[in-house]
């Protein structure tokens, strides 16, 4: 894409969804800062993830793929208050079908036995361009999945 995501509305977004790439597990390595897209996001997001157990989000980071692996592991980061980060609320990263479209994606789940409401919270993530990565997040439970997709973005961060 030649355009930022965030000079996109979130309709426009999730249009664009459908006619971007799956990753490789490889492009998913290292720390990966988050951001939200969209005014309304950008300011109730945090806020949001602050309530179910995500306090100052950063962003998540992954380990390298094993040979052959099909699944990457990774945590979610949260800015600490002595300037680092700190890891949080594991998780693991596949290739498969998107809840919005049927077409390949890396999708992100957290475990059955994560607290609530992350074991039902599902991330999907596209290439939007080298390095940086649109992110979708569902709610996998039946009422949920047809709200469609939360948009956010996914940046490699500088190492």
């Amino acid at each position: 894409m030649t355009t930022t995501p965030q000079s996109h509305s979130l309709r426009a977004l999730r249009a664009a969804w459908s006619t971007l790439a799956a990753p490789a597990l490889t492009d998913f390595e290292g720390d990966f800062q988050a951001s939200f897209v969209g005014a309304p996001l950008r300011a109730i997001a945090p806020r949001g993830l602050a309530l179910v157990g995500l306090p100052r989000w950063y962003g998540k980071r992954f380990t390298p793929p094993q040979p052959g692996a099909d699944a990457v592991q990774g945590v979610n980061l949260l800015n600490a208050r002595d300037g680092g980060l700190e890891e949080t609320l594991p998780m693991t990263a596949t290739i498969g079908a998107s809840l919005s479209d049927g077409r390949p994606a890396l999708i992100v789940a957290y475990s059955v036995d994560s607290r609530l409401p992350w074991r039902w919270v599902r991330d999907e993530f596209r290439v939007w361009d080298p390095g940086t990565f649109l992110g979708m997040t569902f709610v996998d439970l039946p009422p949920a999945r047809r709200a469609g997709g939360t948009p956010f973005m996914l940046t490699r961060a500088a190492s």
